[in-house]
């Protein structure tokens, strides 16, 4: 007997959990770390730059630890991504380039976004599991990068 369950996490959370799913979205995208930035240091920054921007997807984020207007900065080649927070609360994603069309910048955040979350589920996912001793028999990444994981409860 068996079942499958998809998973589409509604991301609530504080910073730190959100940070850490996006550097390892970062890392594995080929992504290195600019570092952290406020809001006006990250403005000059891209100040020439093509910016597209985008909420993550049914994120609603309670940052205890970090203010609004704070962002973790990535770069690849010529695309430079922020992730951070605006002021109602809710985590962005920005892709900026002077080289990239908008089209191709959304792509861009769009796949990054998807990371951050699938990452941040992922991590739940094993944290609930690993609480409940159930045993992990198989995982695997499937060739669209899901990840498939048969459990043992």
């Amino acid at each position: 007997m068996g079942a499958i369950l998809v998973l589409t996490p509604l991301v609530i959370s504080s910073w730190p959990a959100i940070s850490a799913a996006a550097m390892g979205a970062a890392a594995a995208m080929g992504f290195s770390v600019v570092g952290g930035a406020t809001a006006e240091q990250a403005q000059q920054k891209r100040a020439a730059k093509r910016k597209v921007e985008s909420e993550l997807p049914n994120s609603e984020i309670f940052a205890e630890t970090m203010t609004r207007g704070q962002k973790i900065v990535i770069q690849r080649d010529d695309v430079t991504i922020e992730i951070g927070q605006d002021e109602r609360g809710a985590c962005t994603v920005s892709a900026c380039s002077d080289k990239r069309t908008d089209s191709e910048l959304r792509q861009i955040g769009e796949e990054v976004g998807g990371r951050i979350v699938q990452q941040f589920a992922y991590h739940k996912l094993m944290t609930e599991l690993k609480r409940r001793n159930a045993s992990i028999v198989e995982e695997s990444v499937m060739q669209d990068q899901s990840i498939q994981v048969r459990v043992r409860l």
